[in-house]
């Protein structure tokens, strides 16, 4: 024995160290690999916002660069026509593009030797010295016209630092004649950095190619964060000149001392380069803070484990020390053997009699029989007062054990006096007589127990909850029942098969028996619904009603902990439906269950995962929900449903598209919300066949509008929700529908919302380039709401984007939305798509829009959406108003009217 123990003490301490080791390893790991997502995030973070602000910069260059065009080109005019470039006549050419350009810097305009012509700044000459010379042989050199930038250069009029941005322009003979130069302060580089919420650590510059500082935010009081100061750390500098457009680094040694993630990217449209980073110390924050709790969390670890191997090292010692003893039963025998004491203290048991009661050998040795023996028939052995022939001290009897589980076994016991080192014993051998009573238990499981959970069925909750409602009549005691239905438990069904949902179910199961007290009842009525009955809960409503609460919670909570399901995991959410009873009023055990299900499907449409009592309004809500998702089948088959459209307009007020809008005039409600029957339509299904109506009605719409010379050029827009193109017919019908209606694919346009490409974006971008194809074209509608990826966003074959009206409502008063406006124009001009903004209703609005550079507008401000008949009415009066402007024909009260205020009015004449 002792060389077994010395043996085992050695193995017990390397488990230990071990199993200690592993731990830490598997917590600097899972660290590392934090730290490691978490510089990743941070890389693609600050490549992002290098990429904005680069297309920020380039878009107010592309702004100067129109400018300069504009005037090179009338100087080049005037002086092929001989009128030449006297002072008043340059003048003349650049008063257009003072006021855009006065806020920004100075315009100059120079001959072909550098002499000023016409200087519009605020010095009496070109602030830009020698610099001029380079710019006028970097133009001579050019074999064409080039808008050419020039590097950071002193302002030796103003003392400070400039950017001039220059254009040459041609004689008559095609020689350089001179430059049209645009000089901008640093400060202006400046303000493009200001939008950028870097954090405390943050930092976002702009440099030259020589490394002269040109902007830089936050500013920093020394030498080299000055602007004009030539720096930057040995990456920046070896990542220039490696001639790279764009790279991500890593910074220790910055002037400020901050180490940082960064994004370098060159700039296309200057020689200049901009960085944005974000501070170490900023991202990795929670990183930190999660390295000391899990040193915590290693030290509690090795602290518990090694009190673990002491206990464990002190039960081993204790077995070794029983196991001196020499084994009297036959271990292996069928019988359930067991030797007590006198007062019935278990001395010795065999591996049979373990396995009939449930319990380990450690926790039988000391127990007494009565903890088990129902009948109490071996419980204690009168001492012998004399000799007896053996056959007398033989007691056989009938007894019931209780299990360690709380299940009881039938068994016949024979039980003898015998003496063991001197000691008298009791020697007992236990007999299963239990096959009748297990086949008659497994016909009542079969009949009151799922199979599956082995939890009460719906037949064995009715039989007790009749029984608790009997009980509780009367008394006013109260009980309540919960109605648990799992949240989206069919995606565990489809993705890993029925085998793991069913483990899933098991394990749910499992888990509401935990959360619940021992004498309730959980029960599963089949699917994936479980039911509680918590009675005799206590006759006060509130409190009652706390701890029904308090139940269901615990369940949820549970719930949220991650449930393994085959190779994966699934957290489970589950909607919860509670009602209270008292068995007053005589009604029947399906009441309150009938009740609990509707409470239930409250919970569901509330979102999910969350918890609702029953309200008497809840039926009348289900029922009016059940009556509306009834008249949507009726109103298909009976069309009642109809298509009004809204106009998209330019700034003009010319009508250049309409959105069809879906509305139902219920013949006893009315008209009814659409915010009330769509979502109701997407979570039926019914939206596909809804959806395809409309796309069908818009087409033959088109169809008729090709034979009308003032209509055929108008497309129709259609907003496709996500369960309609992700269809698998979504595109054979949606052809079919054009083919048959013979309605032009180009007049068609689909509008997405974010939301539906985020659901499956492959597949949605595979049947986008399908339709595209056809000529069909789309449009991204509510753009800015939801979560764009500039990734996925260029793959997508898009011909517009829309700017949701939430961002245009406030967008003269909320800073924020109307950055996100101008971010939206400015990323749509890049990628060469049109920007269409919804909900404009003031002329305000409309102004404040054209001034970011958007020139199509829809809302109320030009028209409300209109049914077809009143939009051929509205159609029809925009035409005469354009033909009076036109001078076509005469009319006084239209010709009164105008241009864009008789449109608005007629749009409002026919909303009424």
């Amino acid at each position: 024995m002792q060389s077994r123990k010395k043996t085992l003490l050695p193995t017990l301490i390397l488990a230990v160290l071990l199993l200690n080791l592993a731990v830490g390893g598997l917590l600097a790991f899972t660290l590392a690999e934090a730290k490691e997502r978490k510089e990743g995030e941070v890389h693609d973070m600050v490549e992002n916002m290098s990429l904005l602000l680069d297309l920020s910069v380039t878009a107010s260059v592309e702004q100067i660069d129109l400018s300069l065009q504009e005037i090179v080109m009338q100087l080049e005019l005037a002086m092929r026509d001989g009128a030449g470039r006297t002072p008043e006549r340059t003048d003349h050419l650049l008063s257009p593009h003072r006021s855009r350009l006065a806020r920004l810097g100075d315009l100059h305009v120079t001959d072909a030797e550098g002499a000023i012509l016409l200087d519009r700044s605020a010095t009496p000459r070109a602030p830009h010295g020698h610099a001029l010379d380079d710019l006028i042989a970097a133009h001579r050199s050019a074999r064409d016209d080039r808008f050419i930038a020039s590097r950071l250069l002193a302002d030796e009029a103003r003392g400070g630092w400039v950017v001039v941005f220059s254009r040459g322009y041609e004689d008559a003979d095609g020689a350089l004649a001179g430059l049209v130069t645009a000089t901008l302060p640093a400060a202006y580089f400046q303000d493009r950095l200001s939008g950028l919420d870097l954090g405390p650590g943050g930092i976002a510059l702009i440099r030259d190619l020589d490394m002269h500082m040109v902007a830089r935010i936050p500013p920093l009081d020394t030498a080299e964060g000055r602007i004009g100061s030539r720096g930057g750390s040995k990456e920046l500098v070896d990542i220039v000149a490696s001639g790279v457009q764009a790279q991500s680094f890593y910074s220790a040694r910055t002037a400020d001392g901050i180490h940082r993630i960064n994004a370098f990217r060159r700039l296309s449209v200057m020689p200049a380069f901009v960085v944005v980073g974000l501070g170490e110390a900023d991202y990795l924050a929670q990183w930190r803070d999660d390295v000391s709790k899990a040193t915590f969390l290693a030290l509690a670890f090795l602290v518990v484990s090694t009190l673990a191997g002491w206990l464990l090292w002190r039960f081993i010692s204790a077995n070794e020390r029983a196991s001196q003893r020499s084994r009297i039963l036959l271990q292996n025998a069928s019988d359930g053997i067991h030797i007590t004491d006198l007062e019935g203290r278990v001395i010795e048991a065999s591996d049979a009699f373990c396995r009939m009661l449930g319990h380990p050998y450690a926790d039988l040795l000391g127990m007494n029989v009565s903890s088990w023996d129902v009948g109490q028939a071996t419980t204690t052995w009168p001492q012998p007062k004399g000799p007896a022939p053996a056959e007398a001290q033989i007691r056989t009897s009938e007894t019931e054990y209780r299990r360690a589980d709380g299940s009881t076994l039938p068994v016949e016991i024979t039980s003898y006096p015998l003496e063991l080192d001197g000691r008298p014993v009791v020697f007992h051998s236990a007999r299963d007589i239990s096959a009748r009573r297990k086949s008659e238990e497994e016909v009542r499981k079969l009949a009151f127990f799922d199979p599956l959970t082995e939890l009460p069925n719906r037949r064995l909750l009715i039989q007790r909850l009749g029984e608790t409602l009997s009980e509780s009549a009367g008394t006013r005691v109260k009980g309540a029942l919960l109605f648990i239905d799992l949240d989206n438990f069919k995606t565990v069904n489809d993705a890993a098969g029925h085998y793991e949902g069913d483990r899933l179910l098991v394990r749910v199961a499992r888990t509401l028996v935990e959360c619940v007290p021992r004498n309730d009842v959980v029960a599963r009525i089949g699917g994936d619904e479980f039911v509680v009955l918590l009675a005799r809960l206590g006759t006060d409503e509130g409190a009652v009603t706390r701890l029904a609460d308090e139940v269901a919670r615990r369940i949820l909570n549970t719930l949220a902990t991650s449930l393994g399901s085959g190779d994966g995991e699934y957290r489970a959410s589950a909607s919860i439906g509670v009602t209270l009873f008292d068995g007053e009023g005589e009604e029947s055990a399906e009441a309150p269950l009938v009740r609990a299900d509707v409470a239930m499907f409250a919970a569901k449409l509330a979102g999910r995962n969350t918890i609702r009592f029953f309200d008497p309004r809840m039926q009348a809500a289900l029922s009016e929900r059940a009556e509306l998702e009834t008249g949507l089948w009726t109103a298909l088959e009976q069309r009642q449903f109809f298509l009004s459209y809204q106009a998209q307009v330019l700034a003009s007020g010319e009508v250049i598209g309409l959105e069809a809008l879906l509305r139902w005039r219920h013949p006893q409600r009315g008209l009814v919300s659409p915010t009330s029957f769509i979502p109701l339509a997407e979570e039926t299904g019914l939206i596909v066949p809804i959806g395809r109506w409309v796309l069908e009605t818009a087409c033959m719409q088109l169809a008729r509008w090709a034979a009308e010379p003032d209509r055929a050029s108008l497309p129709i827009s259609v907003n496709v929700s996500a369960r309609q193109i992700l269809d698998d017919r979504f595109v054979d019908d949606l052809l079919e529908v054009l083919t048959r209606t013979g309605a032009d694919p180009g007049r068609l346009k689909l509008e997405l919302t974010e939301s539906s490409l985020l659901v499956d974006v492959e597949a949605v971008i595979g049947k986008m380039n399908m339709l595209k194809a056809r000529g069909i074209g789309f449009s991204l509608d509510d753009f800015g709401t939801g979560y764009s990826s500039l990734a996925y966003l260029k793959r997508l074959p898009l011909e517009q984007l829309k700017i949701d009206q939430s961002f245009v409502r406030d967008i003269l008063d909320d800073a924020n939305d109307a950055e996100i406006a101008r971010l939206v124009i400015m990323l749509a001009a890049s990628l060469g798509l049109v920007v269409v903004a919804e909900g404009v209703e003031t002329e305000a609005q409309r102004e404040y829009l054209a001034g970011l550079g958007c020139e199509r507008y829809q809302g109320y401000l030009f028209a409300r959406p209109l049914p077809i008949a009143e939009l051929e009415a509205f159609l029809a009066e925009r035409d005469t108003v354009a033909a009076v402007a036109a001078g076509r024909c005469a009319g006084p009260e239209v010709a009164r009217a105008g241009g864009r205020p008789a449109l608005r009015a007629a749009s409002t004449a026919s909303s009424r």
